[in-house]
């Protein structure tokens, strides 16, 4: 990994693996990667990104494993059977179980019957320890834009107070289509708790492919997002 990146323990997961943030010298936005563990795929170019850039050129911290138990069992939600997508505070977050598509399901497939995978939304709304240390840290560091990597839906979800031409720079450095609506619920997401609070973000999905594919569509577009992004808000100091 290069340099001057500060990594730091940010909380534990539900069986005490570690929850590390990788923090530049100036963090003014953040991106989340690894939230859903059967979503690899996030985690593998987040940390590329953390190999690629230095510490002092970026503008943006990243957590590159929100989900390390979900990640090491290959599974969707966290060791407590939760969605972490579906835990945030958010005013849609709701006590109902979700289902959605098992990983690997074919376009064609992507019925509502098909919608099999059942996960948990939490005891409560921000109940789970993968959730809260993604929340202090937000607290913490009060970014200006949250980027959420996801798979497989290809495609670029802004906020709808999420800068116009970011949302559009991104995309088009990916060739990624740009919606502002799912056509389903997620009730309890990151994005929607962002919503809640004023805070613009981005959900960015990638597709499924080969790792060497994905680095080299979506690597330059992060990496332009990590290394170059200005706030068109002034910062004190």
């Amino acid at each position: 990994m290069v340099e001057r990146w500060r990594d730091e323990e940010i909380g534990r997961s539900r069986r005490g693996a570690p929850i590390r943030a990788f923090l530049p010298s100036r963090p003014i936005a953040l991106l989340v990667a690894g939230v859903h563990g059967e979503e690899p795929e996030t985690v593998w170019l987040a940390r590329r990104l953390l190999e690629r850039i230095d510490g002092d050129d970026a503008r943006v911290a990243i957590i590159a494993c929100a989900n390390p138990d979900g990640v090491a069992d290959s599974v969707r939600q966290n060791a407590a059977g939760v969605d972490l997508n579906r835990n945030y505070p958010a005013s849609t977050w709701v006590p109902d179980d979700s289902f959605t598509y098992p990983p690997g399901t074919a376009w064609d497939a992507r019925q509502r019957e098909n919608r099999t995978s059942r996960s948990g939304p939490g005891a409560a709304p921000g109940s789970e320890p993968e959730t809260q240390a993604v929340l202090t840290l937000v607290e913490r560091l009060q970014p200006e834009l949250v980027i959420d990597l996801h798979a497989p839906l290809e495609l670029v979800l802004p906020t709808a107070d999420a800068p116009t031409a970011t949302v559009e720079e991104l995309a088009a450095r990916a060739r990624l289509p740009v919606t502002m609506e799912l056509g389903s619920r997620t009730p309890g997401a990151l994005r929607d708790w962002c919503a809640d609070r004023g805070l613009p973000a981005i959900t960015y999905e990638v597709e499924h492919a080969g790792l060497p594919a994905l680095g080299v569509r979506h690597l330059p577009a992060l990496e332009w997002l990590v290394r170059g992004w200005r706030s068109s808000r002034r910062r004190p100091g």
